[in-house]
């Protein structure tokens, strides 16, 4: 029952990211349940990785390093400028040059995004929980050469308790807030 509650929460978070401007082209891997499930509930994430981090992400490590690796919710790709001749965030073709391998790193923002629920009075300890969890994947994405990787933990009470600084900051981070998020 967690697992279901957690993975339809984020869900509702893809699902949010895919509505806004370009959102959908910049979502690179999710980890919210099967491809199939995903489908049934109105995700198209035919280009997205789902369950296994994608290779052309952390081209050095090896195979099993990568499988081993943390997995957080959704990772997201944005190009770190938008004024320039290369991908935007409304061209999905960074998939296309990581697959050439012609991506290169430091033209790239990474965003990696994980939910969790969290003791309603206490979602200091979850929050370290999450940092402490992809520590090591962020070290190694910033090993790769990305410009910036940054982690948003969105936290949710057990009981549907909404944060300003754990629940609407990362959110508003994300250009979402919860009222996108819950229709």
């Amino acid at each position: 029952m967690t697992i279901k509650r957690h993975n339809m929460a984020s869900v509702l978070i893809v699902q949010a990211l895919q509505k806004v401007p370009c959102g959908a082209n910049q979502i690179a891997y999710t980890d919210v349940g099967s491809a199939d499930k995903l489908s049934e509930q109105g995700l198209d994430l035919r280009n997205t990785a789902n369950k296994t981090l994608p290779s052309w992400l952390l081209p050095k490590l090896t195979a099993h390093a990568l499988k081993a690796s943390s997995r957080p919710d959704a990772i997201l790709i944005l190009p770190s400028t938008v004024c320039s001749s290369r991908v935007t965030t409304c061209n999905p073709k960074f998939q296309q040059l990581a697959k050439d391998k012609k991506l290169n790193p430091n033209h790239w923002e990474v965003r990696l995004i994980e939910f969790k629920f969290c003791e309603n009075t206490r979602p200091d300890s979850q929050l370290q929980k999450a940092k402490a969890q992809h520590s090591v994947l962020i070290a190694n994405l910033n090993r790769q050469g990305y410009r910036e990787v940054k982690l948003h933990v969105i936290l949710v009470g057990v009981m549907g308790t909404f944060y300003k600084d754990y629940t609407d900051k990362p959110l508003a981070n994300l250009h979402l807030d919860y009222h996108k998020v819950k229709t």
